[in-house]
């Protein structure tokens, strides 16, 4: 499956990755080993140029226009060029070409900055603790080099300038319609207002991004600060891959030349806290993770933060191999920004692991470069995302791969996945958390790991390697027949103590007879051990979308001190997909008053959709000025299913973030949401918010009795009748009399008000010592009652 982006047409020219059939030369070498082969990485690259020169040489010969070639040859087989859109067909005809993808914009994975500069109150992460055992332990990262791949460092923030150890630019700025001045190669400091040209907007018109970024030195203080933020890996060796410049943004090309460079430069792990817009795992960065990995680089990146929706997670958090992060708060939640999996086509479970990502404290770039006299006392800020909580892991693997310097990326990515806390399974699912969130101290120190062993086709071209990781993934299971599938899960005793282990299976979502079991309950760890997970489930036709079983292994000792667990899921739904539809959306009453009554049966709100909704809102509007006044409810997604809303008197504002009231007058409630480009929206009204009681005037005269009731509902009534609409007045005022002869009460005797309120009738038995009590019962619960009084008693 092939990233599926709209390339343009006509003489519009347009940025593209073009990629090609022969392997990159870490691909080449990985294959080799396996193979047993001979590896020169000279030839490998040789080969590479080789097969580029001939495609470049193709291009020109069918009078292809093309200009500003970047050939990538260590971790993608690609080159990427500015050529016309009507060309590209032409291009992709060419025989070594197999695929062509857009290239596009990226931008860092933050949400929102807190303008805090309060104490950094580090200590409240939960996985504070665990990381000050590992420092007390001389587990600082010393001897790790990380590259962060963002928009840049202030290396002279003093929390950072001890560990930063060098970097490179990938921005060009050579054009001064976009940056006022040049930049070296090798400077990769944060973008400065001084670089922005006069006529340069100084926030980006769409995203509100300011020209010059800061991105990048806070990723970098929440990895290696030393001072004012200590971070998770104070001893490592940093490096600063600028890939992003004005407004914080990049384009794929930049960063896949910054993998690269990692590659070549030996990196044992970058940090990417970016994110693009495909959710499928062929993606060019992601393919580039992949091959980082296999060169030994230990890849992290963010899920993303378009969260809560499933499949929401984007590239290049759709690596296979890579290690996608999610965002946690403090309070062991998921943040509901935080993107979720499955990536596409292959159902894989992402992302891999959370770590705290919400209203982190770090530092914060000053731009004047060589400057003594600057102060950095105020130099931090909090921020939320995903791209907070990547550094985190970034930085737990560098402490990871100090203390066990022989460990692959493979091994990190497992002991990182298999001792992370699985958090609440009632709320979030696998495509929520992962493993769950990571804790510092049993991923560095583990006794046992399990790696479940898969191959996995690393660039989409059917070039599959041994992926060893810590979840199961059974992907797509088409149920055309009754099916059984088994995968090994290889056990290892990492700290040598042996013992005898416990499996569990964790269902947290069930389809039909679907099952997963293991074939050895229980062993004795001697070293390694084989386990096989297998997978049942009985022929099925009529299978819809999201039929799945979704869960967890857990392997544990006898006496529990000892557990770690792996993540799994299988599809079932055949491709099965769903117009995205409002299924319901209701409201309990349309008359609300909030009375002490009423309050026993709250009015609430339903709805029912059958599919993801992203930026879903329930919009209070005026039914009459059709004016939007609120927002009763906002988030980033929401899952299908259905769910309730609470109408309150006394509610949180979505716009003001504070506790209003909710005033009377008459109402539409309406529903907004998008799923991909389509607009999903409904209304409910008109509802009437009424706590007002009704008020009665009347007289006897005689035997008539003449009255007027004056109530909200006549107001409301006249405004809806602009509309050409309205209501009968008695369908929300009933109104009654009660005749008491001696104190002894008739049975209540309905009256038909006229639609102004107005009332009249006989009681031609009514004698002066009689009562008449006059009652009024509005729809929305209110009540009033008036004793009437003869004219003449007066």
């Amino acid at each position: 499956m092939r990233n599926v982006h709209k390339l343009l047409s006509g003489e519009e020219e347009q940025a593209v990755i073009v990629h090609l059939s022969g392997e990159p030369v870490v691909l080449q070498e990985r294959l080799a080993a396996l193979d047993g082969l001979l590896f020169t990485a000279g030839t490998a690259e040789k080969a590479v140029r080789l097969q580029q020169q001939r495609v470049i040489n193709e291009m020109a010969a069918r009078k292809i226009r093309f200009d500003k070639i970047e050939a990538f040859r260590t971790v993608l087989n690609a080159f990427s060029v500015r050529i016309q859109a009507k060309d590209i067909e032409k291009l992709r005809a060419i025989e070594d070409v197999v695929w062509i993808e857009p290239d596009l914009s990226v931008r860092a994975a933050s949400t929102f900055a807190v303008a805090d500069v309060s104490d950094n109150e580090t200590e409240k992460d939960l996985v504070y603790p665990e990381l000050q055992a590992l420092w007390a332990e001389g587990i600082e990262g010393q001897g790790i080099k990380v590259a962060v791949l963002d928009s840049g460092i202030d290396k002279n923030h003093p929390d950072l300038k001890d560990v930063y150890k060098g970097g490179k630019n990938f921005i060009v700025q050579s054009n001064p319609e976009e940056y006022a001045l040049p930049r070296d190669e090798n400077d990769p400091s944060e973008t400065s207002p001084l670089e922005r040209p006069e006529g340069a907007p100084e926030k980006h018109p769409i995203t509100g991004s300011p020209f010059e970024s800061h991105h990048g030195t806070h990723i970098a203080g929440i990895l290696a600060g030393k001072n004012g933020v200590k971070g998770v890996a104070p001893q490592i060796d940093l490096y600063a891959y600028r890939v992003f410049g004005a407004y914080t943004v990049g384009k794929t090309s930049y960063i896949l030349k910054a993998i690269e460079e990692a590659v070549i430069q030996k990196m044992d792990v970058i940090n990417l806290s970016l994110s693009g817009d495909s959710d499928l795992e062929t993606h060019a960065v992601s393919v580039a993770l992949n091959n980082a990995v296999m060169a030994g680089v230990v890849a992290i990146s963010t899920a993303g933060n378009t969260g809560p929706v499933r499949g929401s997670v984007r590239a290049p958090g759709t690596s296979r191999l890579g290690i996608a992060v999610g965002n946690s708060t403090r309070d062991d939640q998921v943040d509901s920004s935080s993107s979720r999996g499955p990536s596409k086509p292959n159902f894989d479970i992402k992302p891999d692991v959370l770590a705290p990502g919400t209203e982190i404290f770090s530092t914060m770039p000053r731009y004047v470069e060589g400057d003594p006299g600057t102060v950095y006392d105020d130099a931090y800020k909090r921020e939320t995302g995903t791209s907070q909580a990547a550094p985190y892991i970034a930085g737990v693997a560098a402490l990871i791969k100090q203390a066990h310097p022989d460990w692959t990326p493979f091994d990190i990515k497992v002991a990182l996945a298999n001792t992370a806390k699985v958090l609440n399974t009632d709320k979030f699912d696998v495509f929520d958390q992962g493993a769950g969130r990571v804790q510092p101290y049993a991923a560095v120190h583990p006794t046992i790991l399990a790696y479940s062993i898969e191959e996995v086709d690393v660039n989409g071209e059917g070039e599959f390697v041994v992926n060893r990781k810590g979840s199961v993934t059974f992907g797509p299971v088409p149920l055309t027949e009754d099916v059984s599938i088994t995968k090994p899960l290889l056990v290892k005793d990492v700290k040598g103590t042996g013992g005898e282990y416990d499996v569990t299976v964790q269902v947290t979502k069930s389809f039909g007879d679907a099952k997963v079991s293991i074939d050895q309950p229980s062993f004795k760890l001697h070293g390694e051990q084989m386990l096989h997970i297998t997978l049942t489930a009985s022929k099925n036709l009529d299978t819809k979308y999201r039929d799945e079983i979704l869960g967890y292994i857990y392997i544990a000792n006898s006496d529990r001190a000892v557990k770690i667990s792996l993540p799994f899921a299988a599809d079932f739904s055949n491709g099965a997909t769903v117009t995205p539809a409002i299924e319901e959306f209701s409201i309990t009453k349309k008359d609300i008053s909030f009375t002490e009554k009423e309050a026993d049966q709250q009015t609430v709100v339903r709805l029912s959709v059958n599919t993801d909704v992203s930026y879903p809102s329930l919009e209070l509007v005026d039914y009459v000025t059709k004016e939007a006044k609120d927002s009763l409810f906002y988030q980033d997604g929401i899952s299908l299913g259905a769910r309730e809303f609470p109408i309150l008197h006394q509610y949180r504002s979505s716009w003001m973030d504070e506790e209003v009231t909710l005033a009377d007058g008459i109402y539409s409630f309406n529903f907004m949401g998008m799923v991909k480009a389509l607009s999903l929206t409904d209304s409910i009204g008109p509802v009437f918010v009424k706590t007002t009681k009704p008020a009665v005037t009347a007289t006897i005269r005689s035997s008539e009795v003449q009255g007027r009731v004056t109530d909200q509902y006549i107001v409301f009534n006249n405004a809806l009748q602009e509309l050409g609409e309205g209501f009968d007045l008695n369908d929300k005022l009933h109104v009654s009399y009660i005749v008491s002869k001696d104190g002894v009460a008739s049975e209540p005797v309905s009256i038909s008000l006229s639609q102004d309120g107005t009332f009249l009738i006989e009681l031609p038995s009514f004698e002066a010592k009689d009562l008449l009590t006059i009652v009024v019962v509005d729809a929305a619960g209110n009540s009033a009652e008036f004793l009437v009084q003869r004219e003449d008693d007066k």
